[in-house]
């Protein structure tokens, strides 16, 4: 019964794209700081408006990483927590010229998004993944279909999910040459160049399988479900025996993280349990989970975890990141995900744990807190990637489940260190990315992951925006307070 309600739960939370919503928090006033955004829109020959990358300049990127698809997604999270109905309406007008130009930008074939569509030159490769290509464009996209209602989107979004699944393989020669796809599908990262198979959530196997199985969803189309469940089949193979994940088909070291390792493989498989009731996928979550719990280290009175693991188990990156990326901060909100799917309080309390160190490390400034992007490192983002933005969403929602001041104020402070750090103009806000020896960088980067649609994305979560997606991806299930 417990497994009913919870998938029932969890299919109506994903259809709405929103979670729990956030409780508002007494912070310092920030409307009209995403015009900055608007302003920086530069209009596209082939239709609507991109933003010009600072992190991968000169370009204007696609994608949901550093592309007009991630910066739609910040803008939509304004307009959902301004109470001006003109603001609003400016950042919905600007959301939808990013839409316009994904539309305009396909290129070679229905769904196929280059890496970057500039006016004097197209990108060669274009991405299967979530992070980098059609899988997460088109995710986007259909969600801009639900709030215009504009059949153009949702019709480019199911134009890029087919040819996600146009580009799916059969496994290679070490999961056995006698499974084909659809029963076991693998996808190469980029379709130009030599052929990559990453196992991430952000540029591989792990990303779109949530994204087909999304779309199964949305649409009841089979094929979608079908595929998903293939590249499930596949994403299961290349686990170790102790739930490391390596993160390519040519690596064997083991990252931890959401991004690109453990953390990232068990949410996609607790994705897999909640849209399916199938256990099968429950217990194939628990491996990639076991094996954090094993890597975890006791830190203080908390834990973390090293970068990589080498196929031996040793650490072969020992540093300790708290970001969202490879961090503490990404594999505890993978943990809060577990434990609202399987009611294990184990879970709660390694989540818990992971807050704990992230508020042991943190460094106090601006009046607020910032962190290192891994421990005893002098480099520091402001963003959700790898930085302030996506740590203090993680104790945000650590702090909505448990009731625990200490994590809420280690999120409101990372909001004012935010806020004390934007660089205010009258045309908006904006953030540099990186600071290095007190030296920043990264000057009006706009993306999801790296610049001000981000970090607006996370003061719009701090303001009562329902939509928790401290990665790219959203709660798997509402949070709730454990009381």
């Amino acid at each position: 019964m417990r497994r009913a309600t919870v998938v029932l739960a969890a299919l109506a939370a994903l259809l709405t794209g929103a979670c729990q919503a956030a409780q508002p928090t007494a912070a310092p006033d920030f409307a009209g700081a995403g015009n900055g955004l608007v302003s920086a829109a530069v209009p596209m020959e082939t239709g609507g408006s991109a933003w010009r990358s600072a992190i991968q300049a000169p370009h204007f990127q696609t994608d949901r990483d550093v592309g007009a698809a991630g910066v739609a997604n910040g803008l939509l999270a304004l307009a959902d927590v301004t109470d001006d109905r003109q603001e609003r309406d400016t950042y919905l007008a600007a959301a939808r010229q990013a839409a316009d130009f994904l539309v305009g930008a396909q290129d070679g074939a229905p769904g196929r998004w280059p890496d970057y569509r500039d006016p004097d030159g197209t990108a060669v490769m274009a991405y299967t993944s979530f992070d980098d290509g059609a899988a997460g464009i088109a995710d986007l996209l259909w969600t801009m279909g639900e709030r215009t209602g504009d059949e153009r989107y949702r019709n480019a979004a199911l134009a890029g999910m087919d040819w996600v699944v146009s580009r799916a393989e059969g496994p290679g020669d070490d999961q056995g040459d006698d499974v084909d796809c659809p029963e076991m599908c693998r996808w190469a990262w980029s379709d130009d160049g030599e052929l990559s198979y990453r196992n991430g959530m952000g540029e591989g196997q792990a990303g779109i399988v949530y994204a087909l199985s999304v779309f199964a969803e949305r649409t009841g189309d089979a094929r979608y479900a079908e595929y998903a469940r293939g590249g499930a089949a596949y994403l299961e193979s290349v686990l170790d025996d102790d739930g490391g994940m390596p993160e390519s088909d040519t690596e064997d070291a083991r990252n931890t993280g959401y991004l690109s390792g453990a953390a990232g493989a068990a949410y996609a498989f607790l994705r897999m349990y909640v849209s399916t009731g199938d256990a099968h996928w429950l217990d194939v979550a628990r491996r990639p989970l076991a094996f954090l719990d094993d890597t975890a280290t006791p830190a203080g009175d908390g834990v973390n975890w090293p970068i990589m693991v080498d196929a031996g188990g040793e650490e072969a990156d020992p540093n300790r990141a708290t970001g969202m990326e490879e961090g503490a901060a990404g594999i505890g909100w993978v943990y809060l995900q577990a434990h609202a799917i399987t009611g294990d309080a184990r879970q709660l309390d390694r989540a818990r744990a992971a807050g704990r160190w992230l508020t042991a490390v943190a460094l106090p400034e601006e009046g607020g807190r910032t962190w290192a992007e891994f421990e005893g490192s002098d480099r520091v983002h402001s963003a959700l990637n790898s930085g302030v933005a996506g740590t203090g969403w993680y104790l945000h929602d650590l702090g909505l489940v448990t009731g625990d001041d200490t994590f809420v104020h280690a999120a409101q402070d990372a909001q004012k260190w935010l806020v004390a750090t934007a660089v205010k103009a009258e045309t908006g806000w904006s953030w540099h990315g990186t600071r290095v020896d007190g030296e920043w960088t990264l000057a009006d980067e706009p993306s999801w992951h790296w610049g001000a649609a981000g970090v607006l994305g996370f003061l719009a979560r701090m303001d009562g925006w329902p939509v928790d997606s401290p990665g790219m991806q959203p709660s798997l299930v509402p949070l709730q307070p454990v009381g």
